[in-house]
């Protein structure tokens, strides 16, 4: 009875991992995979009781000035056997098991204690950005456990940009629009993160207290001189103008990206050009020696 439970558990996995809504019949194939995906889990506990997790930034960056005007706050996982661990190789195992909760609470409260830390160097004010999964959005306590962490480090709401991607904000669709309502009447400004690859509906955009899209690096990668493959960019440009919305772009790589970007009115790029994400204590030391924000030469900008 227990192997046929642990089967049928199994068996259930598989379907949860390919979006729900459907049935397998177990093989003896899926007990590697279910071993793999347990052993995970049980490192994401781990990890969170044993403080693994780092929080690394990256700039975002005006493209006329090259100062920096924001930061992206990105997780990294230190595990001791396996090196430094990439968010791509871990999130999505973490939404599943719904541990991108306790993690996601560990991003914001570890964002905050560095927003303070640059606060107590005298730096200028700088928001961040903290990406939300539509696991976090679920929970009854989302927007509460946010105002609490800020309130609790003295902070303003105009300190932190959260973002959700396409799929985040559709998912449970009216719920999602009155927390994100609650969270921007505090000040938190509301961007919707990989832009374009999923709904791209002016229906929702309208509905959703949205202040930013950010142009998935996907489209801006086909950015080139003399390319013709950028309608896609040149499209979601003039949405967002014609919404009154700022465009952020990422992945931005080349100097021809940065140049086309600009002339379409894009407000905030990040990406390789003006620098990989940063360790904490890194992106300290980069703003002390920068004061002034300016990050290139004029021969970039």
């Amino acid at each position: 009875m227990e192997t046929l439970v642990k089967s049928a558990d199994i068996a259930m996995y598989h379907v949860k991992s390919n979006g729900k809504d459907g049935y397998q019949f177990f093989c003896e194939e899926m007990n590697n995979s279910y071993t793999c995906h347990l052993a995970v889990e049980r490192d994401m506990h781990r990890a969170l009781e044993q403080d693994q997790f780092e929080v690394f930034f990256q700039p975002k960056v005006n493209p006329t000035t090259c100062q920096i005007v924001g930061m992206e706050a990105l997780i990294r996982w230190r595990h001791p056997e396996k090196g430094l661990v990439m968010p791509n190789d871990f999130i999505p195992m973490a939404e599943q098991t719904k541990l991108i909760v306790p993690i996601g609470d560990w991003v914001l409260r570890a964002t905050c204690e560095e927003i303070c830390r640059w606060r107590g160097q005298g730096l200028p004010k700088i928001k961040v950005s903290i990406n939300i999964s539509a696991v976090q959005i679920e929970q009854e306590d989302f927007v509460e456990k946010i105002i609490n962490t800020l309130e609790e480090f003295n902070l303003s709401g105009d300190h932190i940009e959260v973002e959700i991607t396409e799929y985040g904000l559709m998912k449970n669709r009216e719920n999602a629009i009155q927390k994100l309502r609650r969270l921007s009447a505090r000040g938190i400004t509301i961007a919707i993160d990989d832009f374009g690859t999923g709904y791209s509906s002016l229906s929702y955009l309208q509905k959703f207290p949205v202040n930013t899209l950010k142009i998935d690096r996907s489209f801006v990668k086909d950015i080139e001189a003399d390319t013709t493959e950028t309608c896609i960019v040149d499209a979601i440009a003039s949405m967002a103008k014609g919404l009154k919305l700022h465009m952020v772009a990422e992945g931005v790589e080349t100097v021809s990206q940065l140049n086309y970007l600009k002339n379409l009115g894009c407000v905030e790029v990040q990406g390789f050009l003006f620098g990989k994400p940063q360790s904490a204590q890194a992106t300290m030391d980069l703003m002390i020696e920068r004061p002034d924000g300016k990050l290139s030469s004029c021969l970039i900008c």
